[in-house]
């Protein structure tokens, strides 16, 4: 995972890709539906209507999605009211866990959105500044960097993973082109990476594949899947086209400074799965932290006071005051002392 050290075997890195930490991830949260309704889960959204409202999904959709969320255990459903039938939807301490990778697309999202609502402003109550998350080392406390993580194979990568269900049709909104009370933010990521094969991609670029038939070996899916990903990104400024040879014209693919700033987002993911989705044959996936020479185990913390960052202690700012325009109001004109109507007084000499 590192851009000085390539990929040593193609065939290892499809394993990894396959039977990783972050795959098994994806096979939960594969889409931008699951994305959007943790999103609002975390803004403390738990009821059925209104995450249907916000999300624009499908009643059947949504349903569906809530139905994989609660079977794994990322949310669970309590009754509220009286009435029978009525039932919150609300996160479980594994889904809280996906708190690091929410704030990492939220990060994301607020620098490179475009088209789209902004997310909203948070703030860091532990120390009142606003809150700008930053993924650190566990052990080290230095902040993370793609060039400072090396990778090996584990145990579990010699064990097949279940066989991949099929792949929901990847969806896009654009500016628009949804309802209205849609809430539109974080929609230019779950555009970008909410999609399965979208973020193993993303992945493969991030292990050093560039090329084309790299790239294609590594991941195993068809042609036109992995021409239609890559049109993605490119669209997105994720990544970029260069020619590495001339005749026949032969491209590679590199990633952007906005595709190297989704690496947090990646990292975040394999660490969620390999806390909370464990392989019972051992991690697929080992990183080390080069800097300080640990294995890595990374932290959200708070860029302002170094803390670690809980859910429970931020809070969405309110949004800035509009400041009422100054208007110039001409200068009363001075009366005479007497008032108006009366002589002015005069001094008796």
């Amino acid at each position: 995972m590192t851009r000085k050290d390539p990929p040593r075997d193609i065939e290892s890195i499809r394993k990894m890709l396959r039977r990783g930490e972050g795959a098994r991830v994806l096979e939960v949260i594969g889409d931008r539906w699951s994305f959007l309704i943790l999103r609002d889960a975390f803004l403390r959204v738990r009821r059925f209507e209104d995450l249907r409202r916000r999300t624009g999904a499908a009643r059947g959709t949504l349903a569906a999605r809530l139905a994989d969320l609660v079977a794994h255990g990322v949310l669970q459903r309590l009754p509220y009211g009286p009435a029978p039938g009525k039932l919150d939807y609300r996160l479980t301490e594994k889904g809280l866990g996906f708190y690091p990778v929410a704030l990492c697309m939220w990060k994301w999202e607020n620098r490179w959105s475009a088209g789209f609502d902004l997310p909203p402003r948070m703030v860091h109550r532990r120390c009142g500044h606003e809150l700008d998350p930053l993924l650190t080392c566990g052990h080290c406390d230095e902040a993370l960097h793609l060039r400072d993580i090396r990778f090996n194979t584990g145990p579990g990568v010699e064990h097949p993973a279940r066989p991949v269900r099929a792949t929901r049709r990847r969806q896009t909104a654009g500016p628009g082109g949804y309802e209205k009370g849609v809430d539109t933010t974080m929609f230019h990521s779950v555009d970008t990476v909410g999609d399965r094969w979208t973020a193993v991609l993303l992945a493969a670029l991030f292990f050093g594949l560039k090329r084309y038939d790299d790239i294609n070996a590594a991941l195993g899916i068809a042609t036109n899947i992995l021409a239609d990903r890559l049109r993605l990104l490119l669209s997105a400024g994720v990544i970029e086209r260069h020619i590495y040879q001339e005749r026949p014209a032969r491209h590679e693919y590199r990633l952007t400074e906005k595709g190297f700033e989704l690496f947090p987002f990646t990292l975040a993911m394999h660490e969620w799965g390999a806390r909370w989705m464990p392989s019972p044959h051992g991690p697929v996936i080992r990183l080390q932290h080069s800097t300080c020479g640990h294995p890595l185990r990374s932290r959200l913390t708070c860029k302002a006071c170094g803390q670690l960052v809980d859910p429970h202690d931020v809070m969405i700012a309110p949004p800035p005051k509009a400041r009422r325009p100054r208007v110039a109001h001409p200068r009363p004109r001075a009366q005479p002392r007497g008032g108006k109507g009366k002589k002015p007084l005069v001094r008796r000499t």
